[in-house]
């Protein structure tokens, strides 16, 4: 048992959510360190993962109830390992998983990922190394199947999931356009991301820039939005088009759903739409480590963290990630922690 540490602090729902997340809805405290026991390690938490999905969860709309009042907020993280009674860590590895928003976790030792320090960076563990980037590489893979010289749209392209849609769209010798929510995001895209175009979704113009960007259409779209953005995408598909449907952070704060968008052009284009659920692919998270991992280090994979600093900071960087404030991997890095 690790006496040194007792208590630790924790970020913990005080309410549920009404609309866009306010940082009343979460309260820091001070609570006991829990215990570890058989099968089971013990982790100082170094950095956190700010999600868009955790909305959906608070709002009951997600594979994974909504945490009870009072509990720790939940989320992924990486950490160093403290004690371990498993047999299967040392103390002074790093792992990620389910954390939850505190300074100390105790994890089943099933549930937790070894992070490969020599591969990258350890923050990487939960972005374009961890579950963004396995769900990007996924929906790419076993969705999009893009082939040279389509044309792939991407909404949601400066982020943690998008970003690496459109490279590893882009290493396949498609044409790739992007959607993001300001002119700074969208020079990120295509300078940084190698994106060929990118279009801001909130310009007066979106729905004409984005044909201008796409003439001939598009044979591939991996959504993260839904609601207009969908329906605009929908409207340039190609015969035989692939569409993913990955997230719809339009809904996110909304407290009904939106009307359904016009699933006309998807029946003209004999289109193919096809839900991604991350949890379904993890049995190929080492494979996919492996790739993304090799294009890091050759140069053909870039990414972009957006760092917050101390456990407290991760309800307004959350929040910030909802209204899009976030310029790459939203991270909490705890100070002291990491």
């Amino acid at each position: 048992m690790d006496g040194l540490h007792t208590t630790m602090q924790a970020v913990c729902l005080r309410q549920v959510p009404q609309g866009m997340p306010q940082e009343q809805d979460f309260e820091l405290l001070q609570r006991p360190t829990p215990v570890t026991g058989d099968g089971q390690l013990k982790v100082r938490v170094q950095w956190l993962s700010l999600d868009p999905f955790l909305r959906a969860q608070l709002g009951g709309r997600y594979a994974v109830p909504c945490p009870p009042l009072g509990s720790i907020v939940p989320g992924y993280g990486i950490g160093t390992v403290l004690e371990d009674r498993s047999g299967r860590f040392a103390v002074g590895e790093v792992v990620s998983g389910m954390t939850g928003w505190a300074e100390h976790a105790v994890l089943d030792a099933g549930s937790v990922s070894r992070v490969d320090t020599t591969q990258a960076p350890p923050s990487t563990a939960v972005g374009v190394l961890g579950i963004p980037g396995l769900t990007a590489w996924a929906g790419v893979r076993h969705i999009l199947e893009p082939q040279a010289g389509q044309t792939i749209l991407v909404s949601t392209a400066a982020g943690a999931v998008g970003s690496v849609v459109g490279q590893l769209c882009k290493a396949a010798g498609c044409r790739v356009v992007g959607i993001a929510g300001s002119a700074e995001k969208c020079a990120i895209v295509t300078d940084e991301f190698g994106f060929d175009a990118c279009v801001n979704y909130r310009a007066a113009d979106f729905p004409q820039a984005l044909h201008a960007a796409c003439p001939e259409g598009i044979d591939g779209y991996f959504d993260n939005v839904g609601g207009a953005v969908l329906e605009a995408a929908l409207s340039l598909l190609r015969l035989h088009a692939r569409v993913v449907l990955c997230g719809l952070s339009d809904q996110y704060n909304r407290a009904e759903r939106p009307a359904g968008p016009n699933l006309g052009p998807v029946i003209g284009a004999r289109a193919r739409l096809q839900g991604l659920v991350v949890y379904d692919h993890l049995h190929e998270f080492e494979r996919c480590r492996s790739e993304l991992a090799a294009m890091i280090a050759a140069g053909t994979l870039r990414y972009r963290e957006h760092i917050h600093d101390g456990l407290a900071s991760a309800p307004a960087g959350f929040i910030g990630l909802l209204n899009g404030d976030n310029l790459g991997k939203a991270l909490v890095r705890l100070q002291g922690n990491a």
